[in-house]
């Protein structure tokens, strides 16, 4: 798929992120998936598009329940990790492929819940991707969202993006708060269903671990250093703390979900 800027370095991006990525997900959220993907109370034989999908966690999960799984990133190489994680699991089958999500190749109205996990921030239009959420959803189905949000306090938000800036190679990304993020469905004319926002604790050195920081290993022990500076005021809303040896932080998730 021949891409424009910005999307094309996105696309770099998470073609290099797959492996350290996949690794992580699959080994430390595995649980926490589990727990998101129930929440959704996804049915069998529901038709489902799983957007952004990653190495195809969400998506192997709503294929346990009997649902037919369609799957979709920007990135052929996470793509590739999504297949590969099905036959490793031996899941029932998830329909694999590489597309656009502001531009998506599937008509109206086509399925019965999407699912969205940790990708608006990426979104180089954002409002685009809303549009064609809603689009392909049929009317009465279900869209779930779940998303890192940025901390309602400007000065902490605009330090944590300027963190992911540099942790994303300098490549555009923008962690929204939690009323942009309701926002951009506003006018859509859904029925929001639930929200709720947690703490998630992360270790730091998996934040790092599947990181591409722009200057390899040296760029890498400096934003470490950056964040750890934070903690002193907790300028960047982390909540930082040490237990045990590590690092960890609070990240705090959005789960959102709608009726068409």
């Amino acid at each position: 798929m021949a891409l424009r800027e910005p999307k094309a370095s996105l696309q770099r991006l998470f073609d290099c992120l797959a492996a350290p990525y996949a690794r992580f997900v699959f080994s430390r959220l595995w649980r926490e998936t589990r727990n998101d993907v129930a929440w959704v109370h996804p049915q069998a034989q529901e038709k489902v598009l799983d957007l952004a999908c990653g190495p195809g966690t969400l998506a192997l999960e709503l294929a346990r329940y009997g649902c037919r799984v369609y799957a979709l990133d920007l990135a052929e190489q996470m793509v590739l990790r999504a297949h590969r994680a099905r036959r490793l699991q031996r899941s029932a089958p998830v329909h694999c492929a590489v597309a656009d999500a502001e531009q998506l190749p599937i008509g109206d109205e086509t399925f019965d819940l999407v699912t969205c996990a940790f990708s608006f921030p990426d979104f180089p239009a954002p409002l685009q991707a809303t549009a064609e959420i809603c689009r392909v959803t049929r009317p009465g189905g279900r869209i779930a969202v779940l998303e890192a949000v940025a901390p309602d306090d400007f000065a902490q938000s605009t330090e944590l993006n300027r963190l992911e800036q540099l942790r994303s190679a300098g490549v555009p990304t923008h962690l929204l708060t939690l009323s942009d993020l309701l926002g951009l469905f506003r006018e859509s004319g859904l029925k929001l269903l639930d929200a709720s926002v947690s703490e998630r604790r992360r270790r730091l050195e998996d934040w790092l671990g599947s990181a591409a920081v722009r200057g390899g290993a040296p760029a890498r022990r400096r934003l470490r250093q950056e964040l750890l500076e934070t903690a002193r005021n907790d300028a960047a809303g982390l909540h930082l703390e040490r237990y045990r040896g590590h690092w960890f932080f609070s990240a705090k998730v959005a789960r959102l979900l709608w009726r068409k």
